[in-house]
């Protein structure tokens, strides 16, 4: 009998071989370096005979911890999965992979795929059966390997903060350089200012960032305007007034990068640590009116610069919440502005469970200028100043008005 091997013309192809390179910070040493890593696997791959070239995928400056942060391995996963991969060399496990769970199920996602994985300093190819508990247990290792080297750098963290040290890292502060672990302002600090001195003086963040683009402001790192939406975390910034708060809130586990609550830690407060860009009574009055903005949207009143004068002053009998602008509503030709509980703006109809009544605007302020002992005309000349000026809150009945002075209290029906 005779017996001839049949050849599939898979077997004839050049095999497709990809590489993948990380380097999780720019100080590797010479051997791991992000560079020679890429010109390495790029020659290999181009004088082995057999191989085609696909890509060096690389990620340079990030964790191999969780894979779906590293924008390069994804590239890859990718294109594995649409079979434009027949082999992938790696350098190690750990440079594959230091969450030993991931590694595992990619490889395995990747075997089921055809696609082979070797990795070179272990000598394992993910399609060799009788390596799989060895590499099992080295990525268990190279896990191992990674949160030792997290401890360790935990550690080193926590003693200088017990020294008053911080390092910004690859951090920025607006209005700040660092020099010698010492804030220094820069020539951004008057951008700071602006932003300080027009929040104190009632500007709302919009109307701070639309002076900004006025005055031409841009920040000299990112060559942008501050943004309405990060005015707040510099308002709050103690680091401002010159002070420095040492650690604000846990360490970060090392699978989910996310807060670890779990884990005790101690903060310090450095009070004079460099020189400050605003002064400390300008310091306190925003951050007065920031408590007072966080105490109003506790009670569900979130005010713009758009804010009408009533908004946060009109509240429900029913639920409490503030009334607000409704639609406007035509009567006898007329249009008229109308009021009504913001329970029955909220989005999820399940959640308007107040039923009291809206009012139009034009009543309630000849109500209240009939309690304040004003003169009614028209809404427009309604003299807005003496009403906030001496009512505390006008709470809306189902079948009345009750005007709370910030004196004393008026119920009007």
């Amino acid at each position: 009998m005779r017996v001839t091997r049949v050849v599939r013309s898979q077997d004839l192809q050049a095999k497709r071989v990809a590489a993948y390179c990380r380097v999780s910070t720019l100080k590797e040493n010479q051997e791991e370096s992000f560079e020679t890593q890429q010109r390495y696997y790029t020659d290999l791959i181009n004088h082995t005979a057999g191989w085609q070239p696909v890509k060096v995928y690389a990620d340079e400056g990030f964790s191999g911890v969780l894979a779906e942060k590293r924008p390069g391995f994804m590239t890859m996963m990718a294109d594995a999965r649409g079979n434009l991969i027949d082999i992938i060399l790696v350098k190690s496990i750990s440079r594959f992979a230091r969450n030993a769970k991931e590694a595992q199920r990619y490889v395995h996602e990747l075997k089921n795929l055809g696609v082979e994985v070797r990795f070179e300093r272990e000598g394992i190819s993910s399609m060799d059966g009788s390596a799989e508990m060895a590499f099992s247990m080295l990525a268990v290792a190279a896990q191992e390997e990674s949160r030792s080297i997290s401890e360790n750098m935990k550690w080193s963290l926590r003693k200088h903060a017990e020294q008053g040290i911080r390092h910004l890292g690859s951090n920025r502060i607006l209005g700040y350089n660092e020099a010698d672990s010492v804030l220094v302002p820069n020539q951004d600090a008057w951008i700071v200012r602006v932003i300080f001195e027009d929040y104190a003086a009632g500007l709302y963040p919009i109307e701070i960032q639309r002076h900004l683009e006025d005055l031409g402001a841009a920040n000299s790192t990112t060559k942008r305007i501050p943004g309405s939406g990060n005015m707040r975390k510099v308002l709050s910034n103690e680091v401002y007034v010159g002070d420095r708060m040492i650690q604000k809130g846990p360490v970060r586990d090392l699978i989910t990068k996310q807060p670890d609550f779990s884990k005790p830690y101690t903060s310090y407060y450095l009070t004079d640590d460099h020189e400050p860009i605003v002064d400390r009574q300008l310091f306190e009055q925003v951050k007065a009116r920031l408590a007072w903005v966080d105490q109003e949207r506790k009670a569900g009143i979130y005010r713009n610069s758009q804010s009408h004068y009533l908004y946060g002053l009109v509240y429900c009998s029913e639920c409490g919440l503030p009334f607000r602008k409704g639609d406007g509503s035509e009567y006898k030709g007329t249009e008229y502005d109308y009021l009504v509980c913001s329970c029955r703006k909220r989005r999820d109809r399940k959640q308007r469970t107040c039923t009291n009544r809206s009012i139009r605007v034009d009543q309630l302020l000849k109500t209240l200028s009939e309690t304040l002992g004003l003169p009614w005309r028209l809404v427009e000349e309604f003299n807005s100043d003496a009403l906030v000026g001496a009512v505390e809150r006008v709470v809306i009945q189902p079948d009345g008005i009750d005007v709370v002075m910030k004196y004393q209290q008026v119920a009007n029906s």
